[in-house]
């Protein structure tokens, strides 16, 4: 008897350490993998050319944008549509086959919609022939080569191997830094060299992801078509929230090209390097938080939730705080090119922690199912017409003035995604199940 007792004391404080190891790694490994992306981004911008980083931030806007088309939210699926089956190998492979049957034919589509719509982009700003060419392989090779490290990256989280992701994503960010000093030392470096460079990166990342996830899947040679509408179902209600993600998460750089002049570009993506000052919280969503949050029986849902999102809202609060009081050191990485950047750098860093934020609430509701068709219909409707509303009152050429739109838009994009937890919670707290 005393011997189970014994026992009984000891398994929640071997759930501790497991989880503290769990913890430690992601933050070793996501503050080193931040750190390389910190140098690499800042020195990249100052390496540059104000045109130069102009073309190159244009080009990642675009790839970001044609990335989320691509994956479509198939692969996010995996962890929530597997739950509790993280060691049925055959299940996890049918999810991942199911996944890519459906990025194939968007990769196909996305790529011929690139090929088109990009060059149209840079008349304005007048891109060489030969620069946009380039750009435009690096941008679809990007997309092609992703497809491995999207399904190939859930096996590895949710079999907790947060130390070999961390691994790979290490070695090839250093690696792609060594090559891009090294380009610049011989006066080699430019726009299209620093994307390639990327795609080389997503290359390697893909393929040892997926060499290190291979003992964890048994991938189908054929679709199990039972696994292909599961994802089906659980995308349909958010379908339209992605496609207008996939345009919003980039709509300052693409407002700026058309509205703004070539250097507004260039400080637009000087700026976003700052806001990887929110990288460890945003990756905690899908890393940590999201396969926690799964798991977690509904007796100890509330507390942890609330938990969670005061916690990044107080860590957000902080590093604005911060930035608006001693602004000079964040001035001084920017570099001369960008120092007169002040009010943006605090504006950019409360839209960025305003998006962290959603993206944190949004990783909690998908891993719990709180998906609900009304939630992307109410973000499109509400965050066009404020930013149409925007374009009639605010001066868009200017750069702070994009930011203050977006910030705008953010806040609201907030209280719908409170309003999904919500609903939620609503029939546990009728139930008054919650402790």
């Amino acid at each position: 008897m005393i011997k189970k007792a014994a026992l009984a004391l000891d398994y929640p404080y071997e759930r501790l350490i497991k989880l503290s190891g769990l913890v430690g790694a992601f933050l070793l490994g996501q503050g080193t993998l931040q750190l390389i992306q910190v140098i690499s981004g800042f020195l990249l911008f100052r390496w540059l050319s104000i045109e130069e980083y102009a073309e190159y931030s244009m080009a990642f806007a675009f790839q970001c944008t044609a990335h989320v088309l691509v994956e479509f939210g198939f692969s996010g699926t995996i962890v929530a549509l597997v739950g509790n089956r993280v060691y049925d190998k055959k299940v996890i492979g049918d999810y991942i086959k199911a996944g890519q049957f459906y990025r194939h034919r968007l990769f196909l589509a996305i790529s011929v919609f690139c090929a088109i719509i990009f060059p149209l982009l840079t008349l304005k700003h007048h891109f060489s022939v030969f620069t946009t060419i380039m750009l435009l392989v690096s941008i679809i090779t990007n997309l092609y080569f992703t497809g491995w490290s999207s399904y190939y990256t859930p096996p590895l989280k949710m079999h907790k191997k947060v130390s070999t992701l961390y691994q790979i994503q290490v070695k090839s960010g250093a690696l792609r830094l060594v090559v891009l000093y090294i380009m610049y030392l011989v006066s080699a470096l430019n726009s299209w060299i620093a994307a390639l460079l990327g795609s080389m990166q997503t290359l390697m990342n893909g393929y040892l992801i997926k060499k290190s996830a291979s003992d964890y899947v048994q991938v189908p040679k054929t679709v199990n078509p039972q696994a292909r509408r599961e994802m089906m179902s659980l995308l349909k209600p958010v379908m339209p929230g992605i496609v207008f993600n996939a345009f919003q998460s980039q709509i300052m750089v693409f407002i700026l090209s058309v509205f703004g002049a070539t250097n507004n570009i260039a400080e637009m993506g000087a700026l976003s390097k700052i806001g990887q000052l929110y990288m460890v919280l945003s990756m905690a969503g899908g890393i940590l938080i999201a396969p926690h949050i799964a798991r977690v029986p509904a007796s100890g849902l509330l507390r942890k939730y609330l938990f969670i999102a005061g916690t990044t809202i107080f860590l957000c609060s902080v590093i604005v705080f911060a930035a608006y009081i001693f602004p000079e050191p964040l001035l001084w990485l920017l570099g001369s090119k960008y120092d007169h950047l002040r009010n943006e750098l605090v504006a950019l860093l409360i839209c960025a922690g305003i998006g962290v934020v959603n993206g944190i609430i949004w990783e909690m509701n998908e891993a719990r199912k709180w998906i609900y068709a009304w939630d992307p219909l109410l973000v499109i409707f509400g965050t066009i017409s404020i930013q149409v509303a925007c374009v009639f009152l605010l001066d868009l050429s200017s750069l702070h003035n994009v930011i203050v739109m977006s910030v705008i838009s953010n806040l609201f994009v907030l209280a719908v995604k409170f309003s999904a937890s919500f609903q939620g919670f609503r029939p546990a707290l009728k139930r008054n199940s919650f402790k």
